[in-house]
């Protein structure tokens, strides 16, 4: 599946068409190698020569996408997702579709999980400036939400936030925080109600 949607050029605000794609190609992962983790090296190179520290790292760059797909590969409770632009790899995002809510309003309820979301390093406020895109995790949110629609899960999504995406999932997508998970690494858990996608989507 290949959908057609427009991102907003971080530089000048306008819309540019991008593609929103269903699965995560050979092609796209050898994309990623060549592209995101060059660009994660030299982000690393010149935090570490200005002092940067270390907590400000951007905390995704270690996640090996190849062996992320790998793993789920053949697995259909897994879906994996990226967004293409101009001949550019700009977004990636994999979700589980077995889980189940926590919170006390929707308890035991299915939802759709985030497993991973990242978004290309030229594409982050706090590593470029400008930035060359600006909404593609937004883009992949609301996909969530609408799988979790489609699957008639009412908009219930569910995720385990690193610290630097907190402010995301807290102001952007405003979410339920349901505290530290002991079991994730106490990364915080977040969920998304039926009433928070619904506000979400609308605007």
């Amino acid at each position: 599946m290949k959908q057609e949607i427009f991102l907003r050029d971080g530089q000048s605000g306008e819309a540019v068409p991008a593609e929103l794609i269903s699965g995560i190609s050979d092609q796209t992962i050898e994309m990623w190698a060549n592209t995101w983790q060059p660009a994660f090296d030299q982000v690393r190179n010149d935090f570490q020569l200005n002092s940067v520290p270390k907590e400000k790292w951007p905390e995704d760059a270690h996640w090996d996408w190849g062996n992320k797909l790998a793993m789920t590969k053949g697995c259909l409770s897994y879906e994996p997702y990226s967004i293409m632009a101009n001949g550019s790899l700009e977004g990636l995002m994999l979700l589980n579709n077995t889980k189940f809510a926590r919170l006390p309003q929707q308890r035991g309820e299915s939802l759709i999980y985030i497993e991973f979301l990242a978004v290309a390093p030229w594409n982050r406020k706090e590593l470029c400036n400008p930035r060359r895109y600006v909404g593609v995790g937004a883009i992949l949110a609301d996909l969530a939400i609408q799988i979790s629609l489609a699957s008639e899960f009412k908009g219930r999504i569910g995720l385990h936030s690193l610290p630097g995406a907190l402010s995301f999932y807290r102001n952007r997508l405003k979410m339920s925080e349901l505290g530290p998970d002991q079991s994730h690494n106490n990364l915080l858990y977040f969920e998304m109600t039926p009433e928070q996608a619904e506000t979400f989507l609308a605007n």
